[in-house]
């Protein structure tokens, strides 16, 4: 196996994004807060039946590990070793994977011995590192992505030699249950497979479908305050500015509020105003013409600035939303200083629903659309699609055994492992109750023990394309499943991929200019907005994006989401 020289390896500066999740939720070792006691959704089925397929013994007889009844393959005691990072709230818990009651009940369930290797937290790129430099790599790999910590990502890891290329065991023989969800979703498909048309995400957590592409953040406004001023919500700029004025003349304080950069609603990266300009706020996406643009270097992106600057120096936006997080934000609202908000929904029910809202319905929150520029005016779908991939997993080329860990990356698309995996044990975190799932929520003061039936981070597969359990399970709050429905109206089908993939010589261009021009646009945002550098100047802005290489970027962005549609 080839082997990138550890110094190499060691300074790869990459942003890391290892908690890789669906729809922007927070993921811990516990059910979550927003997934209160009694929420209910229909369960697909009370049995191993695989989600897209059926398995069978016989359909399993030719492999080396046949499946049960069940679905289950018989691994045959093999061991199985995994270098696997873990989350914050998994390593509160424990230092060891193995422990937690769902992974010896899947060691049992398919005759499995799984070895966790455990880099330490806030290390993982070091000890990636050292692993790489060593003479013999795990079985597997699983982590958020491991762009995050390999030169040129999947695709240099293959060609380094570092990954296992099982594309030809993706066959109803071999991998029945993963093989029939990519063949019955053709935008699945290439989602999982590479510019080189290998199939790379087996086993990755799918999130999002075709009827679940859903956008977890956007605009939410205090009804209330809504009626007390006679306004319906409102559906234009026009209506937002003469709403947000209302408000202002009411007495609110904060009429906008917004959660710093980096939040999952923030004016920088969330289109719900800058859509109505025909731009992303932050972000690449497809322009009418089929070609890659950056939003900040678009001609619109003016007017999106000069309408957030109009907006601050008028007083409708908190002066101290570059530093505020989501729950400072549903704080203010709770408190009656904030009448509309960007937020996500999760943060929505655990700081304000859960919080304010439940026990005062009065202060209840609607949903408002994206708003249009004028009347009737279509907008561009442009929304970041929530379909994507999370929590990978990868088999090394030094695995000892290869096929079994194909067998067990597939038995994970099972419904009842799924749910398993998602949800803790059953009969304790979760069980089905009138033909649905009923949540069980982990006591606070639970104990190490009783923690340990909970959800190890990276392992479930499927729960997020279930169109149903989203809308009446897990976002089932107050406003919440409203809002998901009103906010996919717009679309994605110009939004920019999730599933581009990057050559060698691409992310060595992009490792040298992608966060000097992320960390200027964000500067140059906050000043704009903020009246500290004038609006004039924006052309002089566009110079200077030109000189940081944006146009450079811009061209490598576009060839990787063209090779997308080639797949």
């Amino acid at each position: 196996m080839k082997k990138k020289s550890l110094s190499m390896l060691l300074v790869v500066a990459m942003s890391a994004s290892l908690l890789a999740g669906c729809g922007g939720e927070a993921n811990n070792n516990t059910s979550s807060s927003v997934e209160q006691s009694g929420t209910k959704t229909e369960s697909k089925t009370d049995s191993g039946t695989p989600a897209a397929s059926t398995a069978t013994e016989e359909s399993g007889a030719k492999t080396k590990y046949p499946r049960n009844e069940q679905g289950y393959p018989d691994l045959q005691g093999e061991t199985i070793t995994i270098w696997h990072v873990l989350t914050g709230g998994n390593a509160q818990i424990t230092n060891d994977l193995g422990e937690y009651a769902v992974i010896k009940d899947l060691e049992e369930k398919f005759n499995v011995n799984i070895e966790f290797v455990h880099p330490p937290i806030g290390q993982e790129q070091d000890n990636f590192a050292v692993m790489m430099a060593g003479n013999e790599l795990p079985d597997m790999i699983f982590c958020g992505g491991i762009d995050s910590y390999y030169p040129g990502g999947v695709e240099m890891a293959y060609a380094d030699g570092l990954l296992f290329d099982y594309t030809e065991y993706i066959n109803e023989e071999y991998t029945p249950n993963f093989y029939n969800l990519i063949s019955n979703d053709e935008f699945l498909r290439r989602s999982v497979t590479d510019d080189q048309g290998r199939i790379v995400y087996l086993g990755a957590k799918i999130c999002g479908s075709e009827t679940s592409d859903f956008n977890y953040s956007g605009l939410l406004i205090r009804q209330d305050y809504l009626d007390q001023a006679g306004l319906e919500v409102p559906q234009t700029i026009d209506d937002w500015t003469n709403m947000l004025q209302a408000f202002k003349d009411m007495g609110v304080k904060y009429p906008l509020g917004t959660p710093k950069s980096g939040g999952a609603g923030n004016f920088f990266s969330n289109e719900v105003f800058s859509s109505a300009y025909g731009v992303s706020a932050g972000n690449y996406f497809i322009k009418e013409d089929g070609n890659v643009g950056f939003g900040p270097y678009e001609d619109a992106y003016k007017d999106y600035l000069a309408l957030l600057n109009s907006w601050y120096e008028a007083g409708y936006i908190n002066p101290d939303f570059p530093t505020q997080s989501e729950s400072d934000v549903m704080a203010t609202v709770s408190n009656d200083e904030t009448g509309s908000v960007i937020m996500h929904l999760w943060s929505y029910g655990a700081y304000y629903y859960i919080v304010t809202e439940e026990a005062n319905p009065d202060k209840a929150m609607v949903a408002a659309p994206v708003p249009t520029l004028k009347a009737g005016d279509a907008l561009a779908p442009i929304r970041r699609s929530s379909r994507s991939l999370g929590d990978k997993k990868y088999i090394t080329a030094d695995a000892k055994n290869p096929e079994a860990c194909i067998a067990l990356l597939d038995a994970l698309y099972l419904t009842d492992i799924d749910e398993m995996l998602g949800n803790g044990v059953k009969g304790v975190n979760w069980d089905i109750v009138d033909g649905y799932i009923t949540i069980t929520d982990m006591p606070e003061d639970a104990s190490i023990e009783r923690q340990l039936q909970g959800i190890p981070q990276q392992w479930h597969t499927t729960e997020d394309t279930d169109r149903e359990r989203i809308l009446n399970a897990k976002y089932n709050m107050g406003t919440q499943d409203e809002a998901l429905v009103l906010w996919a109206e717009q679309g994605s089908d110009r939004s920019f991929s999730n599933f581009v993939m990057y050559t060698e010589a691409e992310s060595d261009v992009l490792s040298q200019y992608e966060s000097d021009i992320t960390t200027f646009v964000q500067e140059n945002f906050l000043k704009f907005v903020m009246g500290q550098r004038p609006i004039d100047e924006f052309e002089q802005f566009q110079q200077e994006l030109k000189d940081l290489h944006i146009e450079d970027v811009i061209a490598i962005k576009d060839a990787a989401q063209k090779r997308v549609s080639e797949r």
